[in-house]
């Protein structure tokens, strides 16, 4: 078989693997907001307790994303990805039976993020650059679509379990799902590179910086532009994903209606990464459709602030939904375009480094205010202020473009 085609094959397939990681890793990860209404009622925790063990795992998921990144650039992306998919499936398994607080913190708080930091958007990303340069931004479009799926799939699953058999199972359902289906299919399916597979590894159209370390990344301006805009995505994506159910079912809609708002997201968003991967990007580059983005998700968070009723929530949905995972991709192309080489795993875990300190102050901040204020209009106010000052730093990235593959030359 030609080696070219050899090649396709296999990046389809690294590409196909990435999606259900991430399929798996978020779907689980994302439907914890659903948990919070019944475990507060099952439990009387306060919702300022449980935001603040979300906070917490989002905190200790950014604070272990260096470490899985220098683990990857050791080891590999497919056995830190493989373990981490199981830990946060067994942990899962054992939040079905908690019976105290400190055992929520322990396994949600410490755990399940440990094991996402490993399975989830930073180790896939590094997988698929390995393995893609010439069609990078269309790979990384097409496997973050499995964030969308997971959404999809997963957090509708999360509602209709909790509503119909309670918490514990959807717990124990969820993560029999990470334990049968994504482990075996990260093992079995993945390869670190074309190396271990006897291929070669595309050649770069442009050079990149090519940074060979972690601190030689640190001293460049332009990390921490692109590194501090990524933050406004953290801090907007938590507060919305663990918060917008609750306003939901304080505003009469529901704990499955608002897994079905989450499902919304998850088509919206699919659409528009597909629109940023396939046409955007490559019409305009990766800055450009990133800062329309953000302007869009400040609207989205007006919109919620003042969300009296489920029609403009649903409208404030529909906005996120269309700015908010299409700029993960966007954001690692940008990374990977300006620096890639073997220190990518250290440097894309240092940004999401920063993402999940803002994602974890997110969450936290919109349980505070809202104990504070009696309702979330503050809190959705203080997302669009963050994100107006990603949009800044957003505007201030210089672009390193890579060029498109060009077509064949046909004889006269």
């Amino acid at each position: 078989m030609d080696r070219s085609v050899l090649h396709s094959r296999w990046g389809t397939r690294i590409t196909a693997v990435a999606f259900i990681s991430l399929t798996g890793a978020f779907g689980l990860n994302l439907a914890i907001g659903q948990f919070i209404p019944p475990l507060m009622g099952h439990f009387g925790w306060s919702l300022a307790a449980t935001s603040g063990t979300v906070a917490a795992s989002t905190l200790m998921w950014g604070l272990a994303q260096p470490v899985m990144g220098r683990l990857i650039d050791r080891s590999g992306p497919r056995t830190v990805m493989t373990a981490s998919a199981a830990l946060m499936g067994l942990a899962y398994l054992l939040l079905a039976a908690i019976t105290e607080f400190w055992q929520f913190v322990l396994l949600f708080g410490i755990i399940v993020a440990i094991g996402f930091a490993g399975c989830s958007s930073m180790p896939a990303s590094v997988l698929v650059t390995r393995w893609h340069v010439r069609r990078r931004p269309q790979a990384l479009a097409i496997s973050s679509m499995g964030i969308n799926a997971g959404q999809l799939l997963l957090l509708p699953l999360a509602g209709v379990l909790i509503s119909t058999f309670g918490w514990q199972t959807a717990f124990a359902i969820l993560g029999c799902v990470m334990l049968a289906i994504v482990v075996p299919v990260t093992w079995f399916g993945a390869r670190n590179d074309p190396g271990d597979v006897g291929l070669e590894t595309e050649k770069t159209p442009v050079p990149t910086l090519a940074a060979t370390s972690l601190h030689q990344a640190l001293k460049d301006p332009q990390f921490w532009l692109i590194g501090l805009s990524f933050a406004g995505c953290g801090y907007s994506l938590y507060m919305f994903t663990t918060h917008m159910p609750k306003l939901a079912v304080e505003l009469g809609l529901g704990t499955s209606a608002a897994g079905w708002l989450m499902a919304l997201v998850a088509v919206c968003s699919a659409a528009s990464m597909w629109a940023t991967g396939q046409w955007a990007a490559k019409r305009w580059g990766k800055r450009r459709p990133l800062l329309a983005l953000h302007l869009v998700r400040v609207v989205s968070f007006l919109v919620l602030a003042f969300a009296g009723t489920g029609q403009l929530l649903t409208v404030a949905v529909v906005l996120f939904g269309l700015s908010s995972f299409p700029v993960i991709p966007l954001t690692t192309g940008l990374i990977a375009d300006r620096f890639g080489g073997t220190a990518m795993g250290g440097i894309l875990g240092s940004t999401w480094l920063i993402h999940q300190l803002f994602a974890a102050l997110g969450v936290l901040m919109g349980g505070v205010l809202h104990d504070a204020t009696g309702s979330y209009g503050i809190s959705f106010l203080s997302g669009a202020a963050v994100l107006l000052v990603s949009t800044v730093l957003t505007w201030l990235i210089r672009e390193q473009r890579v060029a498109a593959p060009q077509p064949a030359m046909q004889p006269s």
